[in-house]
């Protein structure tokens, strides 16, 4: 399956921030469905849209993950990990020493050691060592997710800057690292993706004239919040994936 096949959308329901925290919440603690649980889904769904990116196979590809603290880095690393099944090569870039990554995030790259022969050369962590060669067939971008406010600094900067110089390809997880999620707003360096796959629902900045040039083509998965999590906001997400769990977003 290539991009092409993808099915399409023009109009979709977005969400702020605040709202997909609330969506988070009302999952985790009143549907009873864990974070690792969706975790698992949307590391898998970030899979299969690098394999679409990729033309429909990642056989001997080479695939870098920017892995962050919170979730998109646990989702990356996920990824990463499904990817080597897939006859992918790997390699994931941590911005930041394991203790301060959320403890799931840990755990993912913990799993993603464990299923590789040569962990040395898999993970690396560019806050200790400094940032290695990023030439990749693509990147995967999961520095920073939809609570994050503000400019990128540290680790996090260079890494942007890095990736973005690589000219390489970058696929985005859930919105591109350094883009406002509600105004869609670059306060500062910001990863320049070639596409951008947000997961359950798009972030309103998202579809922002502004963060365009940096979202590049928007794909969105279905990564297993039921429709009841956000009718409680007052959105109704009943038939979004009738055509497919992962879809294309066209342009408004």
């Amino acid at each position: 399956m290539t991009f092409d096949d993808l099915p399409t959308l023009r109009a979709v329901p977005t969400v702020t921030a605040a709202q997909m925290a609330e969506v988070d919440r009302i999952t985790a603690q009143d549907l009873h469905i864990p974070v690792e649980i969706l975790m698992e889904d949307a590391s898998r769904q970030i899979a299969v849209a690098a394999r679409a990116f990729l033309g429909g196979s990642v056989s001997g590809k080479r695939i870098v993950g920017l892995v962050g603290t919170g979730n998109n880095g646990g989702d990356t690393a996920g990824a990463l990990r499904h990817l080597i099944g897939w006859g992918a090569r790997v390699a994931a870039e941590v911005a930041a020493p394991q203790e301060r990554a959320h403890e799931i995030t840990r755990v993912q790259i913990g799993r993603l050691l464990l299923v590789t022969a040569s962990p040395v050369a898999v993970v690396h962590y560019a806050s200790q060592s400094g940032t290695r060669d990023l030439e990749a067939d693509l990147i995967l971008d999961g520095l920073l997710g939809y609570s994050a406010r503000g400019a990128p600094r540290g680790t996090v900067a260079t890494l942007i800057d890095v990736a973005n110089a690589s000219t390489r390809p970058i696929l985005a997880i859930d919105l591109p690292s350094g883009i406002d999620p509600d105004s869609g707003a670059v306060p500062g360096p910001a990863i320049r993706a070639a596409a951008t796959v947000t997961l359950a629902l798009p972030k309103t900045g998202l579809l922002r004239p502004e963060a365009s040039p940096y979202v590049g083509t928007l794909l969105l998965a279905d990564v297993g919040i039921p429709h009841a999590a956000f009718s409680r906001i007052g959105v109704n997400t009943s038939r979004l994936f009738e055509r497919g769990d992962l879809v294309r977003i066209l342009p408004p």
